[in-house]
């Protein structure tokens, strides 16, 4: 590899033609693609010149590698000589595209190799697609031609007058203003501040001058700099614009822009600046609407806005209260006191109000803005077992005793008897009387339409002695048949009784279970010969003869436990029940 690298050198060397070498574009704003275009075209353009011998890219980079030189593409000044002297070159070259838009400006540097300088500047700006950027980077090639091909140094050179002139730099100044101020200022995208500014120190020649205001077109243009002279750009500035449609439903509104009227809705609102604006939409008898939009650049922005009729309030008073209200649909009711209020967009509604043996009534109202109107609803009674449902029948419940309560399927609370012209829908229904200290009973009922079903229930009493025959039957059910505070006392024996059997279960279990293992003892010492055999034995057997007695006694234990809390559910029966 090493021999590579030295034949290589020597082929160079030998050659009539300047050696020169082009690492890889960078590029700000611009497509990979595009800078290897780029370097591809002034590689192409320097080899056609045939002033020069360009080191292809591959041998460099194998020539770099051998070294172990790593070149990241970013490369200074000082980097560029240590490149330019392992690849030998006389000259290496650094290039790299800036985009701004359309814009690009190619900046190329020439590095002296010997010299350890930069020997050139080559710097264009180009207008156009990647074909006018690819015509650029060909003028750019024959610009360094000229530049370095005649002795690889800065040189005069020739015009087309014959007439020798001169490289050597020269400058001007340049006044800038705009209106509005305070455009940021680039020239050949560099930036120099904001307007008004007067910027010293401009290459002579032709340059790139663009002005950026926030919410205004950019302006581009080019500019002349001659040597010695100021030179006065002064430029209003053309703001960036949109439209604004305002569509309203019902039409006709009044539009207000930042409190500016401008028309009536539909409205069409062109070459308005861009940016935030305040909508404000006002139609009579309507609620008015405000928002904030924004108007994009070159974009039309369409706003529709679904205006809500301002609501009235309609006060009611019934008679009776608590009556059900029906308007167009939606269902109120007045309170206690008869009152309802209800907000209403403007408009006429159809009013119903109806409660449950009255006759119904129905009427029209109508709804004004900001307008608060009353209405006295008065209904007529209707007559004893008439309803205002064709549907309905009523239930009429006789009886003795006001203690009973009657639950009925379908209606969430019992009613107490007597009940008077109960209405319910028409079918059959299962009823429950009930009531503290009485029996309860069922009966089945069958309600028609428009007609009262009359009914009589007296309950018999809860006796004394069917609470002993129930406790009799099981602990605890003499007071639940009592019921009402006794259905705890209940409770308390029936799970009493129920500990003590599971206890009694357990106990009983384990007290055969250590009598077993007693009388294998008790086996064992009988069989025994030796002495010391019958001494252990007889000890184990008295040890288990005392955790039998201790079983047994738990036994008795739990076995009165469950005898008391059975008798004491009769006991309670007898003396302690509100029955007779």
């Amino acid at each position: 590899m090493r021999f590579l690298t030295i034949s290589f050198l020597f082929s160079v060397f030998l050659h009539a033609q300047i050696a020169v070498s082009i690492l890889d574009f960078n590029g700000e704003d611009v497509q990979d693609k595009l800078l290897r275009a780029c370097y591809n075209q002034l590689e192409e353009s320097l080899i056609e010149s045939n002033r020069f011998t360009v080191i292809d890219k591959s041998q460099r980079d194998e020539i770099l590698n051998e070294q172990k030189f790593q070149n990241s593409g970013m490369c200074d000044d000082a980097c560029a000589v240590e490149i330019g002297q392992l690849v030998g070159a006389e000259f290496l070259m650094l290039g790299e595209v800036i985009g701004f838009g359309d814009l690009y400006q190619v900046n190329i540097k020439i590095i002296n190799i010997e010299k350890g300088d930069v020997a050139e500047k080559v710097t264009s700006q180009i207008e156009g697609g990647m074909s006018d950027l690819l015509n650029g980077m060909e003028d750019a090639s024959q610009e360094i031609v000229r530049r370095i091909a005649s002795g690889s140094v800065p040189q005069p050179f020739m015009g087309q007058s014959g007439q020798m002139m001169s490289t050597q730099k020269t400058y001007g100044r340049v006044d800038i203003t705009s209106d509005p101020q305070g455009a940021d200022i680039l020239i050949d995208l560099i930036e120099y501040g904001v307007t008004p500014k007067t910027i010293e120190n401009i290459e002579t020649g032709y340059h790139n001058l663009i002005l950026n205001y926030p919410g205004y077109e950019r302006l581009q243009k080019r500019i002349m700099v001659v040597e010695g002279q100021t030179l006065s750009v002064s430029e209003f500035l053309v703001p960036k614009t949109g439209s604004l449609s305002i569509i309203t439903e019902p039409p006709g509104a009044n539009v207000y822009l930042d409190n500016i009227t401008r028309g009536q809705a539909p409205l069409d609102i062109f070459d308005l600046p861009v940016r935030d604006y305040i909508i404000r939409v006002e139609l009579n008898n309507y609620q008015i609407i405000e928002r904030r939009t924004s108007v994009q650049y070159g974009e039309n922005t369409t706003q529709k806005y679904n205006l809500e009729p301002l609501p009235g309030k309609l006060s009611l008073f019934t008679t009776p209260s608590m009556a059900k209200i029906n308007i167009d649909g939606k269902n109120y009711a007045s309170g206690s006191n008869g009152i309802a209020s209800i907000e209403l967009p403007v408009g006429r509604y159809t009013l119903n109000v109806a409660k449950d043996g009255y006759e119904p009534m129905q009427r029209e109202v109508s709804i004004k803005p900001n307008d608060l109107g009353t209405l006295d609803i008065n209904l007529k009674r209707l007559p004893a077992g008439v309803s205002s449902d064709p549907e309905m029948g009523f239930l009429t419940v006789n009886t003795l005793d006001g203690k009973i309560k009657l639950k009925i399927p379908g209606v969430k609370e019992p009613q107490r008897l007597p009940l008077r012209y109960f209405e319910l829908k028409y079918g059959t229904y299962m009823l429950k009387a009930y009531g503290v200290g009485l029996e309860s009973e069922k009966k089945e009922v069958d309600i028609d339409r428009q007609k009262t079903t009359t009914l009589d229930i007296n309950l018999q009493k809860k006796k004394k002695s069917k609470a002993i025959r129930y406790s009799l039957m099981f602990p605890g059910g003499g007071q639940f048949y009592e019921g009402s505070s006794a259905k705890f006392r209940g409770a308390i024996y029936a799970a009493a009784f129920m500990g003590a059997s599971a206890l009694l279960s357990n106990s009983l279990s384990s007290y055969s279970n250590e009598k077993d293992i007693l009388d294998q003892y008790q086996a064992n010492y009988i069989l025994a010969t030796t002495s010391a055999d019958i001494d252990a034995t007889w000890a184990l057997y008295e040890k288990q003869s005392l955790t039998v007695n201790d079983a047994q006694t738990n036994l008795m234990i739990l076995t009165t436990a469950l005898i008391s809390s059975y008798i004491s559910g009769i006991i309670d029966s007898y003396f302690f029940s509100g029955l007779k």
